[in-house]
């Protein structure tokens, strides 16, 4: 099944998925200070209400795909408004246009993730191979997502060099159309039926209230703020303050997924074994020692093998938790998915509120210290933290072959 032509495809696919993130997440806080012009608080704003309608959006698209559109249409449309939102970033330099473009377009082509993973979980559980560890090979793809950012950021950072911003936006253009080339050659369209629709009935406000759901979700929340603002604060720290460059930061932003990779992988395996509350728990020690050890860097190399941290660290918490919520609901991959990368664009939000606000009062320093704060909360929620069992959903009957060949 995974020895598919078509399947190599999707992780393809994938892989340019993530190159199109490494491309732009490094050096946003660059762009939208030194280029575009904005002031910190502004740039804060700015990402916030971009996240917001990214966290609407993804959350009804989510709701939908689980009942109503097939994954491959929002797959197209999520591609679709990656392309056209950086084809703005690229040539606007005017904050409220910018903002309406981020708000817009790059809302909807935030469902692109999570829907590629839903998309693989689901299909390989309606399989029912006795054969295939579903559980692993969402960490597979994830790899493949992550293996994007050993070379993205690098080749970013030299694309910046030549080319200035415009050059990174245009190359995440055309990484988003090869994403969609994937999507249209190797993802079959498969219509929802009335069974999927009967297996999501359950308000989502009901969903997201439940008390397992609210405290884990609270926590992950907290740990990408810290997450986010570490992203803001990383580069300015390394360039003002250590006297670092954008070559620099290129290398830093590869140590982390260098660890990744490996380390995915065999987190997976023990995931899939029922270790997942365990391996999220010290995945949250380990981002507490990881903040805390930044604040002492001072020179641009002590950076270096700290990132190793941040390797495990996300190793852990953008791989373990997605198969985490899958399982805490059954039958509704796209919305267990989207609650996962909801807790990051809504860390994310509260982060790019915090950096704006905390910056300019604490320094860099300052901020290093708050997310390693943050992150002591996420740890005592996840200690205590308890499961509830909820009832199964009734499970989709498998139609099709996973990824027969043809759409």
């Amino acid at each position: 099944m995974v020895r598919q032509p078509s399947f190599a495809g999707l992780l393809g696919a994938n892989f340019a998925l993530g190159m199109a993130y490494s491309f732009v997440v490094p050096f946003l806080s660059l762009w939208g200070t030194k280029e575009v012009g904005m002031s910190s608080p502004l740039f804060g704003v700015f990402m916030t209400t971009t996240s917001v309608c990214a966290i609407v959006l993804s959350t009804v698209l989510a709701r939908w795909s689980d009942s109503h559109l097939a994954r491959k249409t929002l797959l197209v449309v999520g591609g679709t408004g990656g392309v056209l939102g950086y084809i703005g970033y690229a040539f606007v330099r005017d904050p409220l246009l910018l903002l309406l473009i981020g708000s817009t377009a790059l809302a909807v082509a935030s469902v692109n993730f999570s829907q590629l993973f839903s998309l693989v979980r689901e299909t390989f559980d309606e399989a029912n191979d006795p054969e295939v560890d579903a559980l692993f090979l969402v960490s597979v793809v994830r790899v493949c997502f992550s293996l994007a950012w050993t070379i993205g950021p690098a080749v970013g950072a030299w694309m910046m060099a030549e080319f200035s911003y415009r050059g990174v936006f245009l190359g995440a253009v055309g990484l988003y159309l090869l994403f969609l080339a994937g999507v249209l050659a190797f993802v079959p369209y498969r219509p929802r039926n009335a069974t999927h629709r009967d297996a999501v009935r359950a308000p989502v406000w009901r969903v997201l209230t439940r008390g397992d759901i609210l405290s884990s979700f609270i926590a992950f929340v907290l740990v990408f703020a810290a997450h986010s603002m570490n992203i803001m604060n990383l580069p300015l720290t390394v360039t003002s303050d250590l006297g670092g460059t954008p070559r620099d930061l290129g290398f830093i932003f590869c140590v982390g997924p260098v660890v990744e990779i490996p380390l995915m992988l065999w987190f997976g395996h023990l995931a899939a074994r029922g270790h997942q509350l365990t391996l999220i728990r010290i995945g949250a020690a380990v981002t507490v020692a990881y903040f805390f050890a930044l604040s002492f860097a001072r020179e641009p190399w002590q950076v270096y093998p700290i990132q190793i941290l941040s390797g495990v660290s996300f190793a852990i918490l953008t791989n373990v938790t997605i198969l985490f919520y899958q399982d805490l609901l059954p039958g509704q991959a796209g919305l267990a998915t989207t609650i996962f990368s909801n807790s990051s664009n809504l860390g994310s939000l509260i982060g790019y509120l915090g950096f704006g606000t905390l910056v300019e009062r604490i320094g860099h320093r300052g901020v290093f210290s708050v997310c390693g704060g943050l992150t002591i909360v996420t740890l005592i929620l996840l200690l205590v933290y308890r499961h509830r069992a909820a009832p199964a959903l009734s499970p989709v009957p498998a139609t099709v072959d996973f990824f027969p060949g043809q759409n």
